[in-house]
């Protein structure tokens, strides 16, 4: 399973797996945020990817397609065939526990490669309890297969700035070396997505950490969409996640009875002052594709002010 994920120049071109033409960047102040913006990728369901027929991101957006548990991988595929064929980048969730054997597994990067036309995946151990299968987290599955040999170019991984729940930092660092090790052997294009955050100072201090153990790859930082402090309440207490599910709490309970949605600026802003090159962004749209596409393509496009000590953003209709 995925869901949300508790488990990106200035960039070469395809080093975050994406291959969506850059937009011009505008002077500052604009600049440190649209550059920030640019290449920005869109998490759905099978069932939420509907939405994008009548909200269309831009040609050539990532878009991750989550396998929830006890639906068939069957409408993971059929979604990215349709996807694709619409002119975006697919990119589905391979979740290691949610494999039965390696037939299945085979099968599932038949239907993945072969008649969807994808190339890339992320790689999830999963929320599951127990695996289904023979493969307990994402390494035993790189234990057994090939990708490359099955098609797969290009190899996102999780990536857990707040850490998990299940494992230590230690062994976090030492799964992902194993993993980066791996993409290099076989030659992918790798990358990390990160469960999605409500503060960016988890995210920059693990990715320097990452950077001081030689450990350096792309990122795509997940941010939740546009939605009410209500709906993102729930969602922090459902993945887990430790100080950013703090920061949430720090705004205070009055402003959960607001019905208007609160976008990420406060985690935006803070991330386009560091302004790290090797950095981009991926959304959860928890509030709705229509609310995040809107919000998102207006910072992609310029279409904003920085107000008050410019730690304010309003949207502008030109």
């Amino acid at each position: 399973m995925t869901g949300p994920m508790n488990r990106f120049d200035d960039l070469a071109p395809g080093l975050l797996g994406g291959t969506r033409p850059e937009r011009p960047v505008a002077d500052a102040p604009h600049e440190g945020l649209r550059r920030l913006v640019r290449d920005w990728s869109l998490e759905v369901t099978p069932r939420t990817a509907e939405a994008l027929t009548s909200r269309p991101p831009p040609a050539g957006t990532q878009i991750y397609i989550t396998h929830l548990p006890g639906h068939p991988f069957e409408e993971v595929i059929a979604t990215a065939e349709r996807l694709k064929t619409q002119g975006y980048d697919p990119i589905p969730h391979l979740v290691a526990r949610a494999i039965p054997d390696r037939d299945t597994l085979e099968s599932w990067l038949l239907g993945l490669t072969h008649r969807a036309g994808v190339d890339g995946v992320l790689l999830l151990a999963g929320s599951l309890a127990a695996p289904h299968g023979p493969y307990a987290d994402s390494l035993a599955l790189l234990e057994a297969v090939n990708l490359r040999d099955h098609g797969i170019h290009r190899l996102a991984m999780a990536g857990h700035p707040e850490g998990h729940p299940q494992a230590d930092t230690a062994t976090l660092d030492a799964a992902l070396a194993t993993k980066r090790d791996y993409a290099a052997r076989h030659g992918l294009e790798a990358w990390l997505v990160t469960q999605f955050l409500f503060d960016a100072e988890p995210l920059l201090t693990w990715r320097q950490r990452l950077h001081d153990q030689g450990l350096a790859l792309p990122i795509r930082a997940g941010l939740p969409g546009p939605a009410s402090l209500a709906t993102l309440w729930k969602y922090a207490l459902s993945c887990g996640i430790g100080a950013s599910r703090t920061a949430l709490a720090r705004q205070g309970k009055r402003l959960f009875k607001l019905a208007r949605p609160q976008p990420p600026t406060r985690q935006l802003l803070a991330l386009a002052e560091a302004a790290p090159d090797d950095l981009r962004l991926h959304f959860y749209p928890f509030g709705g594709i229509a609310a995040t596409l809107d919000w998102v393509e207006a910072l992609d496009e310029g279409r904003f002010t920085l107000e008050g000590a410019g730690d304010e953003l309003r949207m502008t209709s030109h």
